[in-house]
């Protein structure tokens, strides 16, 4: 088959080297995407959470590092593709650099540590870890032997109309998801930013009183609400409408700490430390109320 599309060097599970377009080059990207969506999703739902959790950055069933790194390992050389352990070895480390790069960047730009393996053994700066980078290898394997072929045969039977439209459509709506997310990935770097500043604040303001607890942002608002209830007026109107403010529930915010849970930051830990006990909070108020249903059917 002939294409006439912007072409680039693409090296499939076969032995030889094949001119892959661009359009249908994209597909592939989204494919491996979505399999590497689902793989999070399978993992983290069986091992830990039991429950469902959409685990990608992007509001559409894709985690586009698994993209990245399938088209990656495509794109080795024969030679290292022809013997597992090569490949397994290459895809590892290959996979493991995108891995940290990734979580350098995200951290750079949103001063958050969005996945951490700092508990995991053989882990670096808690960016990667040995565990991931050998299922990293395996996954190459499974890849380039086993999924890669079923790729090739969904991409290829297009027409080079339907690749066209296909692929055109389905980047629109993954740019359109990109400006999403990011405008709330800020947004939520933003308010983290400003629930630090406030308690900053509060705590030059009044970590010389007594009653002050400051350990946690949570404490410390809970320790201001107490003394405005006793000594009424010392307070002003401002300050107790922030608090009551930054206590309210933010799905939006919390959504992010749900589907990422080992979230971290050294510079608003304390802000991550309020919406974390705000999701803890309203788990208990669900279990109550489920307990109590339970109570009353019975």
């Amino acid at each position: 088959m002939k294409y006439s599309y912007n072409m680039i060097d693409f090296l499939n599970a076969g032995s030889s080297i094949e001119i892959v377009p661009s359009d249908r080059l994209f597909l592939i990207f989204l494919l491996y995407s979505f399999i590497g969506w689902c793989c999070e999703v399978l993992y983290v739902g069986i091992f830990y959470e039991h429950k469902f959790i959409n685990r990608g950055f992007l509001h559409g069933p894709i985690c586009p590092i698994y993209g990245c790194g399938g088209l990656i390992v495509m794109q080795l050389p024969p030679e290292v593709k022809s013997s597992w352990l090569t490949l397994f070895v290459s895809a590892m480390v290959l996979c493991s650099a995108v891995e940290y790069f990734t979580s350098w960047e995200m951290e750079r730009m949103f001063k958050m540590k969005w996945w951490d393996y700092s508990d995991h053994k053989f882990n670096i700066k808690g960016r990667i870890c040995l565990l991931n980078s050998v299922l990293f290898g395996i996954m190459g394997i499974v890849a380039v032997h086993f999924v890669q072929p079923v790729v090739d045969h969904f991409v290829f039977m297009l027409s080079d109309t339907l690749t066209v439209y296909l692929s055109s459509g389905l980047a629109v709506v993954f740019i359109i998801d990109i400006i999403i997310t990011v405008h709330k990935l800020v947004d939520f770097s933003t308010a983290m930013a400003k629930i630090k500043e406030f308690g900053e604040s509060l705590t030059e303001r009044y970590s010389e009183e007594t009653w002050f607890q400051g350990a946690s942002m949570t404490e410390m608002f809970s320790s201001i609400k107490e003394r405005a209830a006793v000594e009424k007026g010392r307070f002003s109107k401002k300050i107790l409408q922030k608090i009551d403010f930054f206590n309210e529930h933010r799905p939006s915010e919390e959504r992010f700490l749900i589907r990422f849970p080992g979230l971290s930051s050294t510079s608003y830990r304390e802000s991550l430390g309020l919406v974390k006990q705000h999701i803890m909070d309203e788990i208990a108020e669900k279990k109550a109320a489920l307990s109590m249903k339970k109570h009353k059917s019975e």
